[in-house]
């Protein structure tokens, strides 16, 4: 399995101190096109999340992209090198938050996740408590301005619930931003 990552769910994975999910939940290659490693290591970012992303990175295999195609008028440039590196290597996951990043590779038959859906399938596979992927949204909302509907943060509060004490998931699907429960 391959996942190519966009940085805000790196970000805010680091933020919470939650990057280690993402090697726990996929057994996968984790792609990081150069444009987003430089994204998520720029000047700014306070020195205990560079030293999660830096360690994370160094897991991962962060890959230059020539000429990107340009998937849409309004995708930034990252936004298509992501997409390049997700087509040209064919992932089988993009990992983002951004809502055209995500439209556009689906379209392009590459399934996605976000940040939220890593903190389902963390409360899913024991990984996190119930409990605990709420403290975890909520400090996301809270204090790092992770930016979601209303309606989102209580399909996502849903999302958490259906799991049972012993971890096993209700069977019943949700949408969460064109993505079932699994996601």
């Amino acid at each position: 399995m391959i996942i190519v990552a966009d940085s805000a769910p790196l970000i805010f994975l680091a933020k919470i101190n939650q990057l280690p999910l993402l090697t726990g939940l996929f057994n996968a290659e984790i792609l990081v096109p150069v444009v987003v490693r430089n994204e998520i290591l720029g000047p700014d970012v306070p020195p205990d999340e560079e030293r999660l992303l830096t360690g994370f990175l160094s897991g991962c295999q962060v890959a230059a992209s020539r000429k990107p195609t340009r998937f849409a008028q309004a995708l930034s440039y990252a936004d298509n090198c992501i997409l390049t590196l997700a087509v040209k290597k064919q992932a089988s996951v993009v990992l983002s938050d951004d809502r055209l990043l995500r439209k556009t590779a689906v379209i392009e038959g590459i399934r996605v996740i976000g940040t939220i859906g890593i903190l389902i399938r963390a409360t899913k596979a024991s990984l996190l408590t119930a409990k605990k992927s709420v403290e975890l949204l909520d400090e996301l909302v809270e204090e790092h301005n992770f930016r979601i509907s209303t309606r989102v943060y209580e399909i996502a509060r849903k999302a958490f619930d259906r799991v049972h004490p012993n971890g096993s998931p209700h069977t019943t699907h949700m949408k969460l931003h064109g993505m079932t429960n699994e996601d």
